[in-house]
C-alpha cells in the first residue's frame, strides 16, 4: 500500500498513513480473528495489483504491467479464488477509468495482458482447482439464498466511525459476522477521506470516489436489486457468497483519498478553519449519539430486530438476556464517546498545526494509534490446548482404529487432534458427498451444499466407517457407540448391481435387503465381472497419505474392491510392479464410495490424483514463468 501512494505521487508520511489504516482497517485486520489465512494472504496483493496500474500511466512504460503479472499470479496462489476475482473487477474499473482522457494503445495493451499473463503463471494450481471445483458444491450454480448470504447490512455503514456499535467481534449481535461486515478504517483515515473528496483536486479524487461508491453498490449485494441481474447474467456472481468482500476493496480506496487528504495539507501548509470547526462539530455530534444511545429505551428492540432478520449467529437466548443487553448498549455508547474523542483530538492537532506545520504528524500517530487500539480489541490470543477437548482425545487415543467420528456438537474439533469426522465445515464439499449427507437428513440432494443440520443418525453411515458419536450435554461429553459396527477401510465384493440414476441408488441403498458390506451398487457394468464366492480373499493398505493410498490385495475369484473413501473422478487407480493387472479403473461406488474391479490373483495398486489438469498447468506455469524472466531480463538491460 506504501509503495502504491508513493507511485501516485504522495510524499512518504502520508503514504506510511495509507499503509497503516489498511493493514490494520476492519475489512483486513478483523479477518485474523477468524482465522482466515486464505484470506488475508489474497488481499494482501490488491494494492500492489492496483499499483501496477497507477505505475504504468505514470511512466508510460509497459514494463510495469510485469509487476501486476506478479502480483495476480500471487494473489492466485494464495487459495481464496473470491478476491482475485473481485479484486479483477475493480482493477478492471479502475485501469477503464484511468483510460478516459488518457488513451494509448500501448498502455491498453500491456492492461489487457496482465490478468491473462497473471492466470498463466499460475495455472498449476489454478487448472486443478477449476478441476476440483467442478466436483464439489461450488461447480455449479449456487443457489440465490446461499450466494446472497453476507451481504453487507446498510446500518454497518456506521462501522466506519464505531466499529463496537453492534458488539464486540467475539460477541457480534449485528447481522452475519463482523468480519465480513466492518468497514472500519479509523475516525482520522474517514475525516481526511472526507476531507479529500471535497477539497483536492478533480483530477485526484473523482476516479477513487467512483470506485468506492462501486465497491460499496457490490458490497450491499442483496440489499440492492442489482446482485439479482448479477447473479442471473454475469458469470462468477452465482459461483461464490459473501459478496460484502467488496468492501475491502472499497477500503482500499477510502484509505487513498485519505493520504491524498493528509498529504495535501502537508503540501499546502494551510489548514482551513472551517475544516477544523467540522472536525469539532463532528465530535459534539458523535458525543450526542453516544449519549442518546446510552439513554434510549428502544435499544432492546434494535437488538431483536437484527435476531428476527434470521441473519445473526449468535446464541438466541443472548438477545433475551437483559445484562447482555445493558452490556451491549453500554459498549455501543462507549464506541460513539471513544469516536468523539478521537475527532476531538484531531480537532486540537489541526488547530495547532496552523501555528506549527510538524504538529500535522501527530495526524499519523493519532490514526496509527487509533488502529491499533482496534486491532488489538481483535485480536484474541489464547493457549491453543484449551480448545482440545482433552476427554474427547484421550477417548480416542485409547481407541485406536481406522474410523471416522460423528461429533454433532463440534465437528471441526476432529482437525485438532487429528482425527477424522464425518463431516466440518468445509466451503468446497465433493459435491456427491454432500448430496449424500444431505439426503441421509431429509433433505434435498439438488439443494446441498456445505451446510447439513444433523438430525438423525442413518444406518448407511457405517459404510462410512462411523465408529463412535459424539455429543455434548452441559460440560460432559458423552460418546457412544454407532448403532452398526463401521464397515473396514477396504472390502473385497462379490455382487453387485448398476443403477446409472443418482435417486435409484438411494432409493437402493434404503432397501432393507441391502447389504453394503455383501453388495455394491455401480453406475456402470464393472469390468471384470465379479464370479459370487463366499470367500473373495484379503487385502490391506500398505501405505497412506492425503494424496494417494497403496493397496495390495489377494483374490481368488474376480470381485470388486470397495474402498469407503469418497469418490471423485479426478482420483484413478495406477498398477504398481507386481500386479496381475496392467490397467486399473476407478468407478463410484455407492454414488459416494471407490470401487475397483479385480481379476483373481495378486494386486498392487496405487489409488491417486491423476487428473491432467496438474501437469498441463505445470508446463503452462513453467513455460509462462520461463517467458516472464525473459521480460524481466530485457526491462533490467533497458
Amino acid at each position: 500500500m506504501f509503495f502504491w501512494m508513493k507511485q501516485r505521487g504522495l510524499s512518504a508520511p502520508a503514504s506510511f498513513f495509507a499503509g497503516t489504516l489498511v493493514m490494520f482497517c476492519g475489512a483486513f485486520f478483523s479477518h485474523v480473528f477468524a482465522g482466515h489465512l486464505p484470506q488475508l494472504s489474497a488481499m494482501t496483493w490488491s494494492p500492489l495489483i492496483l499499483c501496477s496500474i497507477d505505475a504504468v500511466f505514470r511512466t508510460q512504460r509497459a514494463r510495469w504491467s510485469l509487476l501486476g503479472m506478479f502480483a495476480i499470479a500471487m494473489q492466485t496462489l494464495a487459495g481464496f479464488p473470491q478476491y482475485v476475482f473481485y479484486t479483477g473487477i475493480i482493477a478492471g474499473l479502475y485501469a477503464t477509468l484511468r483510460l478516459i482522457g488518457h488513451w494509448n494503445w500501448r498502455i491498453a495493451a500491456a492492461l489487457l495482458s496482465t490478468y491473462p499473463a497473471g492466470v498463466l503463471l499460475a495455472a498449476a494450481q489454478l487448472l486443478p482447482a477449476i478441476q476440483t471445483t467442478r466436483e464439489t458444491t461450488r461447480g455449479f450454480r449456487l443457489p440465490f439464498q446461499f450466494a446472497s448470504m453476507l451481504s453487507l447490512p446498510p446500518e454497518n455503514f456506521v462501522t466506519l466511525l464505531s466499529p463496537d456499535l453492534f458488539g464486540h467481534i467475539a460477541r457480534y449481535w449485528g447481522r452475519w459476522y463482523l468480519w465480513e461486515t466492518s468497514l472500519f478504517i479509523g475516525v482520522a483515515g474517514l475525516v481526511f477521506a472526507i476531507y479529500a473528496i471535497i477539497r483536492c483536486e478533480r483530477g485526484t479524487k473523482w476516479r477513487p470516489v467512483i470506485v468506492i461508491f462501486v465497491a460499496f453498490l457490490l458490497a450491499l449485494g442483496a440489499n440492492t436489486p442489482l446482485f439479482g441481474f448479477l447473479y442471473t447474467w454475469v458469470p462468477g456472481f452465482d459461483r461464490f457468497r459473501s459478496i460484502s468482500k467488496f468492501s475491502f476493496l472499497a477500503s482500499l480506496f477510502l484509505c487513498l483519498l485519505a493520504a491524498s487528504g493528509l498529504n495535501r495539507l502537508f503540501r499546502e501548509k494551510r489548514i482551513e478553519i472551517p475544516f477544523i470547526a467540522a472536525v469539532f462539530a463532528g465530535a459534539v455530534a458523535l458525543g450526542v449519539a453516544g449519549w442518546w444511545i446510552a439513554s434510549t429505551g428502544s435499544w432492546p428492540g434494535l437488538m431483536n430486530a437484527s435476531r428476527a432478520s434470521g441473519q445473526s449467529y449468535l446464541f438466541p437466548q443472548l438477545y433475551a438476556d437483559t445484562e447482555f443487553i445493558a452490556q451491549s448498549q453500554h459498549l455501543a455508547a462507549m464506541s460513539l464517546f471513544v469516536a468523539a474523542g478521537v475527532c476531538a483530538l484531531l480537532g486540537i492537532i489541526l488547530a495547532s498545526a496552523r501555528r506549527e506545520p510538524r504538529a500535522l504528524f501527530g495526524v499519523i500517530a493519532l490514526g496509527a494509534a487509533e488502529m491499533l487500539v482496534f486491532a488489538h480489541g481483535a485480536r484474541a490470543t489464547f493457549d491453543s490446548t484449551t480448545i482440545v477437548n482433552r476427554d474427547e482425545k484421550r477417548f480416542l487415543e485409547e481407541h485406536p482404529g481406522d474410523y471416522r467420528i460423528m461429533n454433532v456438537a463440534n465437528p471441526n474439533s476432529a482437525m485438532s487432534i487429528g482425527a477424522q469426522d464425518m463431516w466440518g465445515y468445509e466451503a468446497t464439499v465433493v459435491r456427491r458427498y454432500a448430496e449424500f449427507m444431505t439426503w441421509s437428513q431429509g433433505g434435498n440432494p439438488d439443494q446441498a451444499m456445505s451446510y447439513v443440520k444433523f438430525v438423525r443418525y442413518d444406518p448407511l453411515f457405517a459404510m462410512l466407517r462411523l465408529g463412535y458419536v459424539l455429543g455434548q450435554r452441559g460440560n460432559q461429553l458423552e460418546i457412544g457407540d454407532a448403532s452398526e459396527a463401521p464397515m473396514s477401510h477396504l472390502q473385497l465384493v462379490s455382487s453387485y448391481r448398476v443403477l446409472p440414476d443418482r435417486n435409484a441408488i438411494f432409493d437402493a441403498l434404503r432397501s432393507t435387503t441391502f447389504d453394503p458390506a455383501r453388495e455394491v451398487i455401480l453406475e456402470s457394468e464393472p469390468e471384470p465381472k465379479p464370479v459370487p464366492s463366499e470367500s473373495a480373499g484379503a487385502a490391506r493398505i500398505v501405505a497412506g497419505s492425503t494424496d494417494a493410498l497403496e493397496i495390495e490385495a489377494d483374490v481368488e475369484q474376480p470381485c470388486i474392491l470397495l474402498i469407503t473413501d469418497a469418490f471423485t473422478p479426478s482420483w484413478g487407480a495406477v498398477a504398481l510392479p507386481g500386479s496381475v493387472q496392467t490397467n486399473y479403473k476407478l468407478l463410484p461406488a455407492n454414488y459416494i464410495l471407490r470401487a475397483v474391479p479385480l481379476l483373481a490373483g495378486h494386486h498392487h495398486i496405487r489409488v491417486e490424483y491423476t487428473h491432467g489438469a496438474l501437469t498441463i498447468g505445470k508446463w503452462i506455469s513453467i513455460i509462462a514463468a520461463l517467458a516472464f524472466l525473459a521480460a524481466l531480463g530485457r526491462c533490467v538491460r533497458t
